[in-house]
């Protein structure tokens, strides 16, 4: 016979099956959220600017290579705070995939793409 795997714990479900957050953790979320959407401006912001600048080639910080790298690292940006801010709003932001903790939120401010509380990444970095 085979010992059972340890269930996730169970966190209490509003009646449209999102998660009841403790009011400490949903202010955390909600100061993060506001960073977030400052962040994703900013970076929209950027991206027009590289691309304004793309537009004038005799532009002398034109530098092709770098725009391309700093456009792409932008647009990556964009997209994990689309998906965080998506799910924040969904109720599904800062539950580890794996274990379904709450994700610190220290983590989540340094990584808002984080999908995995810091102990799940580090053991799925190891494999």
């Amino acid at each position: 016979m085979t010992a059972a795997a340890p269930r996730a714990p169970r966190f209490p479900r509003a009646e449209n099956g999102t998660r009841i957050r403790s009011v400490s953790r949903q202010n955390d979320l909600d100061v993060l959220r506001m960073v977030l959407e400052e962040q994703y401006a900013r970076h929209h912001t950027q991206l027009a600017l590289l691309a304004r600048q793309g537009a004038q080639p005799d532009h002398p910080a034109a530098d092709t290579d770098t725009t391309a790298a700093l456009t792409a690292a932008s647009r990556r940006a964009l997209d994990d705070l689309a998906r965080a801010l998506r799910h924040l709003e969904q109720g599904r932001y800062g539950t580890c995939r794996r274990c379904r903790t709450d994700i610190p939120i220290e983590y989540l401010a340094h990584r808002p793409g984080a999908r995995f509380c810091p102990r799940c990444d580090a053991a799925s970095t190891r494999r």
